[in-house]
């Protein structure tokens, strides 16, 4: 079931497949945008898009990217909720977003039941570092950089550099052009 419910995802990966990473990413961007994924005109992307979800409902609907960002190539997006990613934002390459979690409790319990969703929100003109991993409930505040590696568990405040496991606050960044 969950095959068949992605294969609009998978035929425009196909075809992405043979376009060159770096030459092509408004041609991407354009074909996502055929298949219902909410993608802005000017969003370039570098490589095929791995969505992945839990649950097949609204699986189209949750990932959302603004104006003039650019997504690297072998990034990996968990849509069980929304994910925002504004205007002007760099995903670096490998980068991993997940909105799924669990519960702790018992080992006596299947730990992997019931499915808890936490949307992620990139805000504009953030940059993400090459490997980072933005997990679930967490908003990366305006003009933010989380550094290469970085495992972001909590809110990033706007105009900070975040950095280590877990992702910390190592400085404050100059305001941009707001």
């Amino acid at each position: 079931m969950l095959r068949q419910v992605h294969l609009r995802l998978r035929l425009a990966n196909l075809v992405c497949g043979v376009l060159p990473d770096f030459s092509s990413g408004a041609l991407r961007g354009r074909l996502y945008r055929a298949v219902g994924l909410d993608i802005a005109d000017s969003a370039f992307i570098m490589g095929n898009l791995e969505l992945i979800a839990g649950s097949p409902n609204g699986f189209y609907d949750k990932l959302h990217v603004g104006r003039g960002a650019v997504i690297g190539n072998h990034i990996t997006i968990n849509v069980d909720a929304d994910v925002r990613i504004g205007a002007n934002v760099a995903l670096s390459p490998f980068v991993r977003i997940y909105t799924g979690t669990h519960h702790l409790g018992p080992g006596s319990n299947r730990r992997l039941y019931p499915l808890i969703a936490k949307a992620v929100v990139i805000e504009d003109g953030c940059w993400i570092g090459l490997g980072a991993m933005i997990l679930p409930g967490v908003t990366v505040g305006h003009g933010s950089i989380v550094a290469a590696g970085a495992v972001v568990t909590e809110g990033v405040p706007a105009d900070s550099y975040v950095e280590g496991n877990p992702a910390r606050v190592t400085r404050q960044l100059p305001w941009g052009d707001r």
